[in-house]
């Protein structure tokens, strides 16, 4: 899914859901940052900006070990912002099933092709501004600096490494930072299957299986917009999500006084509200300048998943009176995660006429209103699909699908036709001499120099989608006007001609069907399937979804990759060298069994696509079986290496007289294997040179064997917990009709159009109220 337009669109229609996170330095400050019990780290999020950070705020790293302090670093300020009162649960990606292994391929195929057209960029705009007398030491360090994201995967050295130096990290805040004292900490590192956010989902499902669980508050970090849908999933009504600030005062507009820089709950001319701001922004602002001397200096941004369940009430109240008494906000908000994989996620492609900038979501919730009280049941169950359900919302997707598609087609022109103006003005553009004083700091060149490269490397993007555009000749542009965008889609993107279609239809309706089964059971229940893949680069059209009922599938549980096998199946043939050596040959000699796994040349597929990284990557799908024979070499490892390749251990970490109470207070029952390594009182050398070692360890560390779950027969996976105390409501009336007004933005008023024209619903309009309603204003919940 796309990370920045689902998080924009959602904080666009629900603006009170997001909340700009204060400092805690200044203990002086009363903190409007929400209480937290469990604090989950997606550590893939930290671990990417903190060894290769592409914009500022993070200190520019040249060896591992600075990449790890960076990871520290990072760790201490989100502690330092959430606070958690009971637990951190730290999770770093390991091997993942095979549905996710093809994106991985694609990206870090796609990102080796970049690095050394990134590295070029970065040496010739070096040596132009050579040429107007600027030479700087910390520009020639972050040129030479090349780091290879892709060893960010299972299985390499630097990985071994960071978990080996992590584990260190735990025991040092333990014994010396009062926040982590009195807390447990669990570490799943890499070594250990699955994605960081689905084990740690995974034990958010075993703790409210228990039969002893209370309300937790729960906080999860990470980088990916799917962490909403896994947070909404859980039916936990004390959930949110933090991360770095994506929504930025620039991307919000205000339905008020349609200004740009705030929406319409901070906007000026409601001046009662304003008054009471203006001591919070000070305070903020105060916090700012403090920040200025921390090593991560990022901001951050909350995502309050409840205020995200009580808009998606807002929205679908009125089928309370046509559901009957059958009106559930738990069914509703499942069937919601269900319907925004249809716009694409990390494990399917998105329908072509559904895409989230121009409309694609709203689509969907306007149709799921219209036809809920007409098909006899929800579209999901506790993660099973409804077929017969989900058959009928589909054809009607279908049914506007056509006018979608025309739509997007007139706005292909236009662009188009901007595209082309544009190229001509970057034809008269000229490459101007940098501007710099003699006054400027090392970072602040620094700085320049990484805006100049990142504006030619937009250009040169640019340029790549304009030709992507207009790569047909105008005799081939006149043939394929004379067919339908079906025939040219399936032709263009499958290979598939009209005489093909009948067949390669069936096969593709029930791909793309297991695709949204296995999904759905991937977010509610688990991997059930570590051998499945959708085996298509394009999804099909709606209208071809069709007789979904009638289709049989099953998955089969299997066993993941072992991380040798993962590396050769995702890492390009530039990044061998993170294997051990007898299977770098597998992936750079042509006499390989597996040679054409390893392409050096590839397409990647920009028609239809705003940004170069929006690209398709089209690559050849990897045969699991070939590839585990191949792998099976019987070769000699290093000790080292061999642990590389192993299945590791869940690390629980606690202090030695309150690990009994610490369990009890977060009502999880495990099982623990003591590790008697570094005892109570004994020292820790650090594994990092600048760091010091730790002396008179308090610390136990034990090995998670299981989490014990105790049956409650009352228990339902979909459902609130019975006896939990909801939050407060935040939202009402006047808040739902400004809210309205924001439809607008994301395409949402044009689809909404379409969607009633085509399936026949008179248009419902909110009744008009006054912007400057005092008495609105004032009944309003705090901002």
């Amino acid at each position: 899914m796309g990370v920045p337009a689902f998080f924009r669109w959602l904080c666009a229609r629900n603006p009170k859901a997001l909340l700009e996170v204060l400092e805690n330095s200044d203990e002086s400050c009363l903190s409007s940052n929400p209480d937290i019990d469990n604090l989950y780290l997606d550590m893939n999020g930290i671990i990417h900006p903190c060894s290769h950070p592409d914009q500022g705020g993070i200190p520019i790293p040249v060896t591992y070990d600075d990449m790890f302090v960076n990871v520290f670093h990072y760790i201490d300020r989100l502690v330092d912002i959430v606070r958690p009162k009971e637990l951190i649960y730290m999770a770093i990606d390991g091997v993942a099933p095979r549905a996710k292994l093809n994106q991985q391929r694609s990206r870090r195929f796609r990102a080796a092709q970049e690095s050394i057209r990134i590295q070029k960029e970065k040496e010739r705009l070096r040596d132009y501004w050579r040429t107007q007398g600027l030479n700087s030491d910390a520009l020639n360090t972050y040129i030479e600096k090349n780091f290879d994201s892709n060893q960010i995967t299972p299985g390499t050295e630097f990985m071994q490494k960071l978990n080996i130096a992590l584990q260190y990290y735990i025991y040092d805040r333990m014994n010396n930072n009062p926040l982590f004292r009195n807390i447990l900490i669990i570490f799943n590192d890499s070594s250990i299957p699955g994605e960081g956010e689905h084990k740690i989902l995974q034990f958010v499902r075993d703790q409210r299986k228990q039969m002893n669980y209370k309300t937790v508050r729960h906080c999860l970090y990470g980088a990916d917009a799917d962490l909403i849908m896994l947070g909404l999933s859980t039916h936990e009504p004390y959930f949110y999500v933090i991360r770095e600030t994506i929504m930025a005062n620039d991307d919000k507009q205000c339905s008020i006084c349609q200004q740009k820089g705030h929406f319409f709950t901070d906007c000026k001319k409601r001046e009662k509200v304003i008054d009471d701001l203006n001591g919070e922004i000070k305070q903020y602002n105060q916090i700012q300048q403090q920040q200025k001397i921390k090593l991560i200096q990022v901001d951050f941004q909350i995502l309050q998943l409840n205020i995200v369940r009580e808009f998606l009430y807002f929205e679908t109240r009125d089928l309370q009176a046509s559901l009957k008494g059958q009106y559930d906000l738990e069914r509703i908000i499942d069937d919601f995660v269900f319907m925004c994989f249809l716009v694409g996620n990390d494990f399917l492609p998105h329908i072509p006429c559904l895409k989230i900038t121009e409309g694609g979501i709203d689509c969907l919730l306007i149709i799921y209103k219209t036809i809920l009280s007409q098909i006899g049941d929800y579209l999901t169950n506790c993660g099973e699909l409804n077929l017969q359900q989900t058959n009928q919302f589909l054809f009607h997707v279908g049914l506007i699908e056509d006018e979608l598609i025309k739509g997007q087609e007139k706005k292909k022109e236009i662009v188009k036709n901007r595209r082309e103006r544009n190229a001509e003005m970057r034809e008269q553009k000229v490459l101007m001499a940098p501007e710099f004083s003699i006054v400027d700091t090392q970072k602040e060149i620094l700085s320049k120099f990484k805006s100049a490269l990142k504006e030619k490397l937009t250009e040169i993007n640019q340029q790549e989608i304009d030709q992507a555009q207009s790569a047909k000749s105008s005799q081939e542009l006149k043939k394929w006007k004379a067919v339908s965008y079906k025939q040219r889609y399936y032709q263009e993107k499958f290979g598939i001609k009209p005489a093909q279609f009948s067949e390669f239809q069936h096969r593709i309706k029930i791909s793309y069907l297991e695709a949204l089964a296995w999904t759905l059971k991937y977010y509610y229940q688990g991997c059930v399937d570590w051998g499945w893949f959708y085996p298509y680069h394009y999804a099909p059209f709606a209208q071809d979804l069709t007789n979904l009922d009638q289709c049989m599938f099953e998955f089969s549980l299997n066993t993941p990759f072992k991380p040798y096998q993962q590396l050769l199946a995702v890492l390009p043939p530039q990044s061998a060298q993170f294997l051990p050596r007898p299977y770098q040959q597998l992936m750079l000699e042509t006499s390989s069994p597996i040679a054409d796994f390893y392409p050096t040349d590839f397409v990647v597929d920009l028609k239809g696509k705003k940004f170069a990284w929006l690209g398709e990557v089209v690559l050849p799908f990897v045969d699991a079986d070939r590839l585990i024979k191949a792998s099976n070499i019987g070769v000699n490892l290093s000790k080292l290496e061999q642990e590389r390749d192993r299945l590791g251990q869940t690390l629980i970490f606690s202090l030695k007289k309150h690990e009994i109470f610490n369990f009890q207070q977060c009502h999880i029952q495990v099982q623990v294997d003591w590790l008697p390594r570094f005892p109570v009182g004994s020292e820790i050398k650090s594994p990092i040179p600048t760091m010091g070692n730790i002396f008179n360890n308090q610390i136990i560390c034990g090995a998670l064997l299981k989490t014990m779950i105790e049956s409650d027969e009352s228990f339902i996976q979909n459902q609130i917990r019975k006896g939990t105390i909801m939050p407060p409501e935040f939202l009402d009336e006047y808040y739902m009709n400004q809210c309205e007004q924001n439809k607008r933005s994301f395409g949402g008023e044009a689809v909404r159009r379409i969607v009633y024209s085509i399936l026949g619903v008179k248009q419902f309009r909110r009744l008009d109220r006054s912007q400057d309603d005092f008495d609105q204003i004032k009944k309003q919940t705090k901002l």
